[in-house]
């Protein structure tokens, strides 16, 4: 199996209502019998997407995106073959909001928070995403 790494940027659409905790419910539950890992960071307006998996799981997950109402303006920002995942453990990760902590990451490799998807590097933009998923990450 060829393993995708697949990375988007999507404004929300303000007239589809939105629950992001039952979203990222009924990805993580169809992620995992697909066997598709990543991340996702919503901050209320965007969504900032990493998926991986298997091409063709990642490809048919990106065309279902790309259907779905609650997004306008999908950008495809890369999508590459890959050794291995990044984000392993998550059969998607969610972090929501931009508060302070959220907004020192971003600092870290951006000049501002706001995101130009015309113009981001993609590999700051999985480092951020990274930092964002150690948040997640229930300390033992």
């Amino acid at each position: 199996m060829n393993l995708t790494r697949l990375v988007y940027y999507s404004q929300r659409n303000p007239s589809e209502s939105m629950d992001a905790q039952q979203l990222i419910e009924t990805c993580q539950r169809n992620n995992q019998r697909m066997n598709l890992t990543g991340m996702l960071h919503y901050n209320g307006d965007h969504f900032l997407q990493v998926i991986e998996g298997g091409r063709v799981e990642v490809s048919a997950l990106y065309h279902r995106i790309a259907r779905d109402p609650r997004h306008n303006n999908i950008i495809l920002l890369a999508c590459t073959d890959v050794r291995e995942r990044m984000f392993p453990a998550w059969s998607m990760g969610l972090h929501q909001g931009m508060d302070e902590r959220a907004q020192k990451i971003y600092l870290r490799y951006f000049s501002t928070d706001e995101i130009n998807p015309e113009t981001v590097n993609v590999e700051s933009l999985l480092d951020v995403l990274q930092d964002l998923s150690v948040e997640l990450t229930p300390n033992d």
